[in-house]
């Protein structure tokens, strides 16, 4: 066992300490592995390991209006990055009015939304945001233009409000992304100044601790985050510590990278993907978590007793890196407690395995129970 901690943030009468547990095992040679016990390098960091402060037990807090926002003045000129950030900020249902024509807006910083309406804590006033739905229209193209992460929610940042003493397990917040395209995201690095949202960080796109997540048909192409790292992943969208199930459904991901979960990555967050198309993603580390990742070409989980479902679903062409395994899909609960299922879906052709699962050498499984029906399965 080992551990690894994190930045300790203060506010006020309040401490956040985070630190995350990570398990090591022993190397096997390549080839196929049993799912009773893990292999070369896979190790597992436990959602455990996510923060709680130790005061305010018991806050009342007040549901904020949710309000309507639209973004622009009828040209795409008027549909800028500035006038988006801000109205993110404060959540809300967000759609755009640019004009006829598909515009995309350039972004100069992370959009990010803060968990209470003034972004204070709920003991200070902060009245609790319930929803922030960004709707492009299937016209919208957010661009991070290579530099930056797209957009960042986090329910245990101190700057953007607690509404319990427990941030680890708050689920008010609902963000939805939907008819909308997101690309050339970065999140090497994390918004400055903001806590990471654990793990090591990563989604290029979307990152997220905390709170939910909805995603509807959005295409998610280029984004990426850091190329080698035990832990962090999520080229396109992270997610950590969330009690309630992140939702992806009808949407693609083509072209991101990062060290593992090529396009995403989940730590101690249950995950449903369901009629979507996971095609040509690239885990970018090597050597497995022991070493700088590189395990999930496609889909990493890591986590304990969350399940995680597949349904309709397309994952080829991903790819690991070496001495890694889970070229299409990589699934690890800590405690043996969770299952995958894999519904009527297609993981074949991703390649760059070193270890995976019985005949299975797209998939790398390690958990209670795995369901697989009317798949087709590399």
């Amino acid at each position: 066992m080992r551990s690894r901690k994190m930045a300790k943030t203060s506010a006020r009468t309040m401490a956040l300490a985070a630190m995350l547990g990570l398990v090591l095992v022993a190397t096997p040679a390549s080839g196929s592995v049993s799912t009773s016990a893990a292999p070369a390098g896979v190790t597992s960091a436990t959602s455990a390991a996510l923060a709680t402060p130790k005061a305010a037990t018991g806050v009342a807090t007040v549901n904020a209006k949710v309000v309507k926002k639209v973004v622009g003045k009828g040209t795409a000129k008027s549909c800028t990055a500035a006038a988006l950030h801000k109205a993110v900020r404060t959540g809300g249902t967000i759609t755009f009015n640019c004009g006829a024509a598909p515009v995309t807006i350039k972004l100069t910083q992370t959009l990010r939304t803060c968990n209470t309406h003034n972004c204070k804590h709920g003991w200070q006033g902060g009245k609790a945001l319930t929803k922030v739905t960004i709707d492009g229209g299937n016209k919208v193209t957010l661009d991070g233009q290579g530099k930056n992460g797209i957009f960042y929610a986090n329910s245990c940042e101190p700057t953007f409000g607690w509404l319990t003493d427990r941030c680890d397990k708050q689920k008010t917040l609902h963000v939805t992304f939907k008819n909308i395209t997101l690309k050339n995201g970065n999140a090497t690095k994390g918004p400055k100044g903001k806590e990471s949202v654990g793990g090591g960080g990563g989604g290029g796109a979307i990152a997220m601790r905390g709170n939910r997540l909805t995603v509807s048909n959005v295409t998610f192409t280029n984004n990426k985050c850091m190329k080698a790292h035990s832990d962090a992943g999520g080229g396109a969208i992270r997610v950590v510590g969330m009690t309630s199930t992140a939702t992806i459904k009808n949407s693609t991901f083509k072209g991101n990278k990062c060290a593992s979960g090529g396009a995403i990555s989940s730590l101690g967050a249950p995950m449903k993907i369901i009629g979507s198309t996971i095609t040509s993603n690239t885990a970018t580390g090597s050597g497995a978590s022991s070493g700088k990742g590189g395990n999930g070409g496609g889909v990493y989980f890591d986590g304990g007793s969350q399940n995680v479902t597949i349904e309709n679903t397309t994952i080829t062409k991903n790819k690991a890196g070496k001495k890694a395994g889970g070229s299409g899909v990589f699934y690890v609960s800590n405690n043996r407690g969770g299952t995958l299922t894999i519904k009527k879906s297609t993981i074949k052709g991703n390649t760059g395995e070193s270890f995976w699962t019985g005949k299975r050498h797209d998939l790398f499984y390690l958990g209670k129970k795995l369901v697989v029906s009317g798949s087709k399965i590399d």
